[in-house]
């Protein structure tokens, strides 16, 4: 009961959320016409398609370049290969870290593979993409200094609460990047024998330092966290014209890091309904988009992952079929 009770909530909190919208903006009547409208407005839906498979690309090179700081080579075909699947798992799984648990079991099976960097570079590759997400939006959010007067009061307060929370975010980043370093840490287990002593977490120090000592790494995997967004939040600027609107790009990329940030909450599932309810009221605030226009370009974003995500599927399933043959064959030829 215990593990089925945050999923009930989960379900139930999606299916609540989708209900109100459906029903305050009428689906069959003004959705639905908008979500046929990809078919219209064609172009737009295939670029939006590209812009998530650019994304996940830059997501695997990230990985990639992580992981080569915990000293785990991966080529660069198998590392794709992974994170295409890892989408599959994060919409097909209903609980939290599918695709992350998947990311670390596939890397396991490989020779020479250790648990703690393959854990370790999968929580940097969250860390460096909320750090490109900040950074992203604080820079959207100075570009739009002169135009925050002309917003209402409560749309001001989610962007400077959030320019607050990313702020801190980012400064709490800084902090564990020196913290990690082995000056420091061996100060403070001179301070505390008893925590900073357990051999546990010094490996765990150990192993999170590689954002300073491959710190050329670390700035190239930065870089790409800016543009990982830049060409996610594309998908969705993609969907808007997909569904038949239209929105001034500084303003939604505005209001996609916070939108992607309430949709990356825990409570519902692949961030239905939050999403869509948080990006009806920013996107329609900063762009002036309409209410259900919003929430079918939300719609058309995440249908066009959801096509990225069975993709993922089919490349697992084959893969899984290559390696049941192979076992098959091995049997088959041992006497």
């Amino acid at each position: 009961m215990k593990r089925t009770a945050p999923i009930l909530l989960k379900l139930a909190i999606t299916s609540g959320l989708l209900w109100m919208i459906f029903r305050e903006h009428r689906f069959s009547m003004e959705i639905w016409p908008h979500l046929r409208a990809m078919f219209t407005h064609w172009e737009w839906t295939l670029a939006g398609l590209a812009c998530v498979g650019i994304t996940t690309w830059l997501s695997a090179l990230r990985w990639q370049i992580l992981l080569r700081g915990q000293h785990q080579q991966v080529s660069s075909r198998e590392v794709l290969r992974i994170t295409l699947t890892s989408n599959f798992f994060n919409i097909a799984s209903i609980g939290a870290l599918g695709g992350d648990t998947y990311r670390i079991l596939a890397l396991m099976t490989k020779p020479g593979a250790r648990k703690l960097p393959l854990m370790v570079s999968v929580m940097l590759d969250h860390m460096l993409g909320m750090v490109g997400l900040g950074i992203l939006f604080l820079s959207c959010r100075v570009a739009l200094m002169d135009r925050l007067d002309n917003l209402s009061p409560e749309v001001q307060a989610i962007l400077r609460g959030y320019e607050l929370f990313m702020g801190a975010s980012l400064i709490m980043t800084l902090l564990s990047v020196i913290s990690f370093t082995p000056k420091l840490y061996n100060w403070g287990e001179h301070r505390w024998p008893r925590v900073l002593g357990f051999e546990p977490l010094k490996k765990f120090a150990s192993a999170c330092d590689a954002l300073r000592r491959d710190w050329r790494g670390s700035l190239l995997a930065t870089g790409i966290s800016v543009l990982l967004f830049v060409f996610h939040f594309q998908s969705f600027y993609c969907g808007i014209h997909a569904v038949g609107g239209t929105a001034p790009v500084l303003e939604f990329l505005a209001a996609m890091p916070i939108v992607d940030t309430a949709a990356g909450l825990p409570i519902s599932v692949s961030g239905l309904g939050v999403r869509e309810k948080t990006f009806e009221t920013l996107v329609h605030a900063l762009t002036g988009l309409p209410g259900a226009m919003a929430v079918s370009a939300s719609l058309a974003g995440w249908l066009m992952s959801m096509v990225w995500g069975l993709i993922g599927g089919l490349v697992f399933i084959s893969g899984s079929r290559a390696t049941s043959l192979d076992l098959s064959t091995a049997e088959a030829g041992t006497p």
